[in-house]
């Protein structure tokens, strides 16, 4: 995938890139290469409902391995995530192949970058506006919700929907370093 923005533009505060423009762009750009490779089965696209449809459990399955990688999640946690979602075959398959995800890993590192970026810049606005740290998990949670609500829109009310995502939550040294670029007590 080639992004026409980098991190460096986010994190430096050049642009403005919120986690639903990220998760919109990125949904876009996944479609139109599984589409393209012609990976997805014939008539995918006709899906109508939209957790039952290849291009958004394929990308849901990329989103959560990218969020894994920018929050430095192990692995092992996505593929057994991966392992107990009602998917495509064809896709679990994929998404749970050793040498699959550490190629998408080494392709996909400017998109973790960015991805990385957006997350930073969302916390950081939020500590700026005055957002308990105890509340940060919560309100992370409703705009990852609120950012799949144009990819699958009843994903509020659909629990087979949210179940389709990792949750982002603080984890490891992602969530470490703006501990300490805060200095504040998060997570702890």
């Amino acid at each position: 995938m080639e992004w026409d923005i980098t991190a460096d533009q986010i994190n430096d505060g050049e642009l403005t890139f919120s986690l639903t423009e990220f998760t919109n762009k990125m949904f876009k750009m996944v479609s139109a290469e599984v589409a393209e490779s012609q990976q997805a089965p014939e008539g995918a696209e006709n899906e109508p409902d939209a957790v039952e449809n290849y291009f958004v459990q394929y990308y849901a399955c990329f989103y959560n391995y990218m969020l894994c990688l920018a929050t430095d999640r192990s692995r092992w946690g996505f593929v057994s995530h991966t392992k107990r979602l009602t998917i495509h075959q064809d896709i679990r398959k994929k998404f749970i192949d050793k040498k699959y995800l550490i190629l998408l890993a080494e392709e996909q590192k400017e998109t973790v970058d960015i991805f990385k970026a957006v997350l930073k810049r969302f916390v950081s606005d939020l500590i700026e506006a005055g957002v308990s740290t105890n509340r940060l998990p919560q309100m992370i949670y409703m705009q990852q919700l609120n950012s799949f609500s144009s990819i699958i829109p009843s994903i509020m009310k659909n629990e087979k929907g949210r179940k389709l995502l990792i949750r982002i939550e603080f984890h490891n040294s992602f969530f470490g370093s703006l501990k300490s670029l805060f200095k504040l007590p998060i997570g702890g």
